[in-house]
């Protein structure tokens, strides 16, 4: 079986591909986990299964990780709406 990323290799996957598609910011391996439950609360998704799938064990922690008040504002959540 295969070793896990570490989060520093994450971290540089997440920084690379934001540079290759020209998105300004400082996003980070969280920024995944952040818009993961970001867009399953936007989905109406059951808050168990969310928990879950990020490993999460309390439900403040996971909510700690949902930003509905800038996501739809953000050029970058439009990205893949003409695919």
């Amino acid at each position: 079986m295969a070793e896990p990323l570490s989060t520093a290799a994450v971290r540089e996957i997440v920084k690379s591909r934001c540079a290759l598609a020209g998105v300004d910011g400082d996003y980070s391996a969280h920024s995944l986990r952040s818009g993961f439950v970001t867009e399953a609360g936007k989905r109406n998704m059951r808050l168990g299964d969310t928990l879950a799938l990020t490993g999460h064990r309390s439900v403040p922690t996971v909510l700690g990780y949902f930003r509905a008040e800038g996501a739809l504002s953000s050029p970058v959540a439009r990205l893949m709406d003409d695919e």
